[in-house]
């Protein structure tokens, strides 16, 4: 009986992990330049392909379309290979918002989907920013003088 129950959850869990999969894998997404998903709208992208999106720097919305969605999230980086998380956008199931304003978030180079959050702040296991600080201040002036 014990062993039953076990193979039970865990055909359960492949099938809920899976079905997530499969079900992602309907919804798609175009980076606008607008904040209202209406002006230069690039090409539809899987959002189940955790690859990295580069070309779609200083976007200002995400257009959404698909059935069966479950959710996502988008991870901004600031380089042009996704080599960190500059901030992080939650993107609502199926039944939500055709379009996602991001003109507020983290200036991106780069972006990736992904399944499981990646904000700190909603009790996951996400990673929140990750980035290094860089100073954007000038070099301060040589301190060595020539004396005479």
């Amino acid at each position: 009986m014990g062993r039953l129950l076990s193979t039970t959850k865990l055909a359960l869990f492949i099938i809920s992990v899976t079905g997530a999969r499969i079900a992602s894998g309907t919804a798609w997404a175009q980076f606008c330049s607008d904040d209202k998903c209406s002006e230069k709208c690039g090409t539809s992208v899987d959002i189940s392909n955790p690859g990295c999106l580069t070309g779609e720097a200083g976007r200002g919305s995400i257009a959404m379309h698909g059935a069966g969605f479950l959710g996502a999230y988008l991870v901004h980086s600031p380089d042009d290979h996704c080599g960190c998380q500059a901030d992080c956008t939650k993107i609502p199931g199926a039944g939500s918002a055709r379009c996602i304003n991001i003109s507020s978030k983290a200036r991106a180079e780069s972006y990736r989907f992904q399944l499981t959050t990646c904000s700190e702040l909603e009790g996951g296991p996400g990673i929140g920013n990750n980035c290094n600080a860089t100073s954007t201040l000038p070099c301060p002036p040589s301190s060595t003088s020539a004396s005479r």
